[in-house]
């Protein structure tokens, strides 16, 4: 019998540490924790564990998740149960096989373009994809009912794109929302390097914006709880603002329900939790351990001010896993 749970709960999947890109804010040597992940049953049985404990919702995320046979995976987490499926990607593999996702049960999707110069996207990214993700976007914008969000991490060096970036999203007529996400410090990409001399504050996006249209707050659909919808002047484009280092990395409260897994087997429903490890118990004990992580979030109190913190010292741990000190 499922459990009855507040419909804001979802899983959060990371299904491989492994990136075919190498972007300089993120994991440009590509080093991650050296133990071993979660197979595909493993994934299922966690999947299937957060259904039993009433979890409908599921975001895959990697890595890159089209590094692996995603469709498959999207197929069998809706036969589990899965109601509403999501999925994170950088828009460079499979874009063939959109429709196909959509039939095993994808709703919408998120993908990553920094920049719409084909050589400073290079530049950032590390490797040559700009038409192919222009193409994925495309696809996505054309074949899911829900509109696909763009993400955008605003940089010293494309900051200047703003205006280019909400032109392009006209394209597409209230299918594709823009999303601006303040360069954060919890990727690998910050062990040694000077990636923080490319930050751009929310208050330097927010102007940049405010020269093409005033700022009318809206709503649109996600499940960031720190996250800030707009509508810029009458351009039809909605923008999202996720701003975590300008705002002090506050909590989302009561309406931060997010049911973290690592692709080592590590879940959480804190950011700041230590997580329990799921990999290699049965399924019994994967449902009894999601249920206990459930209650022990929804034990906590969400009555402001809380000293909780939306950040993790160990940077890009819910991804890349431990990582004490950078691999050369």
């Amino acid at each position: 019998m499922m459990r009855e749970v507040d419909l804001r709960w979802h899983l959060r999947v990371s299904l491989l540490p492994e990136c075919n890109l190498r972007c300089r804010y993120c994991n440009p040597k590509g080093i991650f924790e050296s133990s071993k992940t979660l197979n595909k049953q493993e994934i299922l049985d966690i999947v299937k564990a957060a259904v039993v404990n009433g979890i409908v919702r599921v975001h895959w995320t990697g890595g890159e998740p089209c590094l692996t046979d995603i469709v498959s995976i999207l197929e069998s987490a809706k036969k589990l149960g899965m109601r509403e499926q999501i999925m994170t990607t950088n828009g460079t593999l499979q874009v063939d096989r959109v429709h196909e996702m959509k039939r095993a049960g994808l709703n919408r999707v998120n993908i990553s373009l920094d920049s719409l110069n084909p050589s400073k996207n290079r530049e950032i990214t590390g490797r040559n994809f700009f038409s192919t993700t222009v193409k994925w976007i495309e696809t996505a914008c054309n074949v899911f009912d829900e509109a696909t969000k763009m993400n955008i991490v605003p940089m010293r060096d494309n900051i200047n794109e703003i205006e280019d970036f909400i032109k392009f999203a006209q394209r597409f007529n209230g299918k594709l929302l823009l999303k601006f996400i303040e360069l954060c410090p919890n990727n690998p990409a910050f062990y040694n390097t000077d990636i923080q001399r490319y930050h751009v504050s929310r208050q330097e996006i927010v102007k940049e914006l405010e020269k093409i249209g005033t700022l009318k707050r809206t709503i649109a659909v996600g499940d960031n709880p720190n996250a800030e919808y707009y509508q810029v002047g009458d351009t039809g484009v909605i923008i999202i603002l996720v701003t975590m280092p300008s705002q002090n990395y506050k909590c989302g409260l009561e309406k931060c329900r997010k049911m973290r897994i690592s692709p080592f087997g590590i879940a959480g429903s804190c950011i700041q939790q230590e997580g329990k490890q799921l990999k290699d118990l049965s399924l019994e004990q994967k449902i009894q351990g999601i249920g206990e992580l459930i209650d022990l979030r929804n034990s906590y109190s969400d009555v402001a001010p809380v000293s909780r913190r939306h950040f993790r010292g160990e940077f890009g741990f819910w991804r890349f896993g431990k990582i004490k000190q950078e691999v050369s």
